[in-house]
């Protein structure tokens, strides 16, 4: 991953805003933090237990700012959040933890509030919720350059699409599948369990050439 980001930040440089859903204690942020030097980078999480981390990452670097909310189809209202053990593996609508109603917001009145510039990169690590998100997406997408998502082989939730579905969701949406990272195997029987793909406009330069050199 940390490659990856890299090399986007060296190819598309003009990023002007990071959008870090699903933040949990700020590492993404700060790799991307490092690959766009002059983008503003927020992190969204709904974790109270991630706050003094991203509070501490804030004061430490101007660019970042945080919301502590669950990113959905609703600014103001909230939703239950079930909290795994690990933290890193709460989900929204799951059942795999202990129950906890969170804050939500959308993408788009955190961008409205924050006033941030286009174009923008969407980065989720949201666990089967990306639909509901999306949703909160609709004027934001418009600005939106690239995404950076946690797509899945499995349903390990109902609302779960899995990746070769989102893969045609998304481009429905203006969006191809350009690159991945962090493919990952499920010990049960090291079946592919889910990978970040990365996504560009329909009309990216990096979709000019179909040539392989």
């Amino acid at each position: 991953m940390a490659g990856a980001i890299a090399r986007l930040g060296r190819d598309r440089p003009q990023i002007a805003s990071v959008i870090d859903i699903g933040a949990s204690n700020g590492r993404w942020s700060r790799l991307a933090l490092a690959a766009f030097p002059r983008a503003r980078v927020v992190g969204i999480d709904p974790l109270v237990e991630r706050e003094a981390e991203l509070a501490a990452l804030a004061r430490d670097n101007p660019r970042f700012a945080y919301v502590l909310a669950a990113a959905g189809p609703e600014a103001g209202g909230t939703t239950q959040l079930a909290v795994g053990a690990d933290l890193d593996g709460s989900t929204v609508d799951g059942s795999d933890g202990a129950l906890r109603e969170v804050p939500t917001d959308t993408i788009d009145a955190i961008v409205t509030r924050l006033g941030l510039k286009a174009p923008i990169l969407l980065k989720f690590d949201t666990h089967g919720f990306e639909l509901p998100i999306l949703a909160g997406c609709a004027q934001t997408l418009p600005m939106t350059s690239h995404v950076v998502m946690e797509a899945y082989n499995f349903r390990h939730v109902p609302q779960t699409l899995l990746f070769h579905e989102m893969c045609a969701h998304m481009l429905t949406l203006g969006f191809r599948c350009f690159n991945l990272a962090e493919p990952m195997h499920r010990p049960l029987d090291q079946a592919l369990w889910q990978m970040d793909l990365f996504f560009a406009r329909i009309d990216d330069p990096v979709f000019a050439s179909e040539q392989f050199r």
